[in-house]
C-alpha cells in the first residue's frame, strides 16, 4: 500500500511572512492583518505615483520612498488603489522623504486591512526584488526534492503491484487537486488551484502510469493465455475437468451448473466487462468463457457471434468445451449466436466442415449433373433439389414439376447413369442431398465475396 506524508495543501509561493523574516532585509511590520503574512508576493513594484494602478499585477509588493505621501488624504487615495489593483502590501523606504511612517498612511492601511513594511535607510527596492528571488529559488528546489522523492515512492509502489487509480489518488491528495489522465495517455493534466505539479513531474508520472498500463496488459494476457491453455489441455482430454476448480473459485463461480461459451479472437476484453466474474480463457480458435448457467439471450447484448454449450456439470466439461466450439463455427456461417439445439441436424453438421472436405462431393456428383442439364438433358439438379424438398415424395416432385412421374423416374435413371447414386435409395440419396447442399453453400459464399459493399 503506497503511504505518503502529505506536503502541501495548495502551490507553494514567496510569502509576506518570508520577506519579514529575511535577515538580509530587516524590514518592520507596522501594519498585518490577519493572514497578512500568509499572502503570496509574485514580484516587486517600484512607484512614486499616487494612483499606479495602470501598471501594477495582483500579488505585487509596492515599494516608495512615500513622495507622493505628504498632502492631506493622499495616504488614503494611494491605499485604496493598491487595495483595488490586488497588491500583496506595500514597503515604505525611509530616510529619503520620510523619517517614519506617516501616521494617515498607518490608518489607511489598518482600515483597509493592507499589510505595511518599514525599509531602514540603506535598503534599496533591489534588495526585495533579490530577497523573493531568493526565497523563489528555494521554493523551487524543495518542491522537486519533494517531487523527486514522491516520484521515487511512486515508482517503488508501481513495482509492488500499487493500481494506477491509487497512486493518482495520493497524488491527487498530495496537491490538493486532481490529476486527469485519458485513455490514450500523454502527459497527464492538472486540474486544481495553484500551479500544482511541475511539468516536469506530471510528465514523469506519465511515464510511470504508462508502464503501469503496459504490465497490467501483459499480466492480462498472459494470465488469459494461461487460462486458455488450461482450457485446452481439458479440451484435448490431457487435464482433469476439476483442475478448474481453484480458477473458478478465484472467480466466483459455482462448479455444478455451468455454461461454456466460444467467442472470435480478440473478444476476451468485451467479455471481461460484461461478465467480471467469469473464467475467461485465449485459445488457438478463439476465446472461452465458463460461467454460471445463466439465459444464453444475454450473449446477444455483445453484438457478436457466439456459440454455447448445455448447462453441465464439471465432469462434464470435455464434451461442453467441443460443444461450445461447435456452435461457434454454425454461429459464424449463419450470424448471430448458437446453442446445442442448432446442431443437431444435417445442415448444422455439415456447416462445420471445413470447405475443402465437401469439395469431392461437388466434383463427383454435381458437376456432372449441372454439365448435362446445360447440354438440356433434363433439369437433373433442380429434379433433384425438389426431390428433397418434398421429403423423397414422387408424386409430388412431379406435380411440382409439371411433368409426370415416370418422366422423374427416367431422370434418376439418368442421374444414377451419370454419377452411379440412385435417388431412391437411402444411402446414396444421403450423398446427393450432401452434395447439393456443399453446391448451394459454395455458391452463397461466392456470390457474398463478389457482391460490393453497400
Amino acid at each position: 500500500m503506497l503511504v505518503v506524508n502529505s506536503m502541501r495543501s495548495a502551490a507553494p509561493a514567496v510569502t509576506i511572512g518570508d520577506i519579514v523574516v529575511d535577515r538580509d532585509l530587516a524590514v518592520e511590520c507596522v501594519v498585518m492583518p490577519d493572514g497578512g503574512l500568509l499572502r503570496s508576493v509574485t514580484w516587486v513594484h517600484a512607484t512614486e505615483q499616487l494612483d499606479p494602478r495602470p501598471h501594477l499585477r495582483r500579488s505585487e509588493i509596492v515599494c516608495t520612498l512615500g513622495s507622493a505621501l505628504v498632502r492631506e488624504h493622499s495616504a488614503r487615495f494611494f491605499v485604496e488603489s493598491l487595495v483595488a489593483a490586488g497588491v500583496a502590501g506595500v514597503a515604505l523606504g525611509l530616510g529619503e522623504v520620510h523619517l517614519a511612517a506617516p501616521a494617515e498612511l498607518v490608518s489607511e492601511c489598518e482600515r483597509q486591512g493592507l499589510p505595511l513594511l518599514l525599509l531602514p535607510h540603506g535598503i534599496p527596492f533591489l534588495a526585495v526584488n533579490d530577497a523573493i528571488l531568493r526565497h523563489r529559488s528555494r521554493i523551487e528546489v524543495e518542491a522537486r526534492r519533494q517531487e523527486a522523492e514522491l516520484m521515487s515512492q511512486l515508482m517503488t509502489a508501481a513495482r509492488n503491484g500499487s493500481s494506477e487509480s491509487a497512486m493518482l489518488a495520493v497524488v491527487d491528495g498530495e496537491y490538493g487537486g486532481r490529476i486527469e489522465v485519458g485513455d490514450r495517455l500523454g502527459v497527464p493534466t492538472w486540474l486544481g488551484q495553484g500551479a500544482g505539479p511541475s511539468e516536469g513531474f506530471l510528465e514523469q508520472l506519465g511515464s510511470v502510469i504508462e508502464l503501469i498500463r503496459l504490465e497490467r496488459e501483459r499480466e492480462t494476457v498472459e494470465a488469459f493465455a494461461q487460462a486458455g491453455q488450461l482450457v485446452g489441455l481439458i479440451g484435448e482430454g490431457l487435464a482433469h475437468p476439476a483442475a478448474l476448480l481453484p480458477e473458478l473459485d478465484r472467480c466466483g463461480v459455482g462448479s455444478s451448473q455451468l455454461r461454456v461459451s466460444h467467442w472470435p479472437t480478440g473478444s476476451e476484453g468485451p467479455l471481461t466487462d460484461k461478465w467480471p466474474n467469469a473464467f475467461i480463457g485465449v485459445v488457438a480458435e478463439g476465446v472461452v468463457m465458463i460461467a454460471d448457467a445463466s439465459d444464453p439471450e444475454e450473449f446477444r447484448e455483445l453484438g457478436l457471434v457466439c456459440g454455447y454449450s448445455g448447462v453441465v456439470r464439471m465432469e462434464e466439461m470435455r464434451r461442453a468445451l467441443s460443444e461450445a466450439r461447435s456452435a461457434l463455427r454454425l454461429a459464424r456461417s449463419r450470424g448471430g449466436i448458437a446453442g446445442p439445439d442448432a446442431l443437431v441436424s444435417l445442415g448444422a453438421l455439415l456447416e462445420q466442415q471445413p470447405a475443402d472436405r465437401l469439395v469431392p462431393f461437388i466434383e463427383r456428383l454435381v458437376a456432372p449433373l449441372v454439365a448435362a442439364d446445360s447440354r438440356g438433358r433434363g433439369e437433373l439438379v433442380r429434379t433433384l433439389t425438389v426431390f428433397f424438398e418434398q421429403e423423397h415424395h414422387l408424386q409430388r416432385t412431379a406435380a411440382e414439376l409439371y411433368v409426370h412421374v415416370n418422366t422423374v423416374r427416367q431422370r434418376f435413371a439418368r442421374i444414377k447413369d451419370l454419377v452411379d447414386r440412385d435417388p431412391l435409395s437411402p444411402g446414396e440419396c444421403a450423398d446427393l442431398r450432401i452434395a447439393l447442399w456443399a453446391a448451394e453453400r459454395r455458391r452463397v459464399i461466392r456470390r457474398r465475396l463478389t457482391q460490393p459493399l453497400a
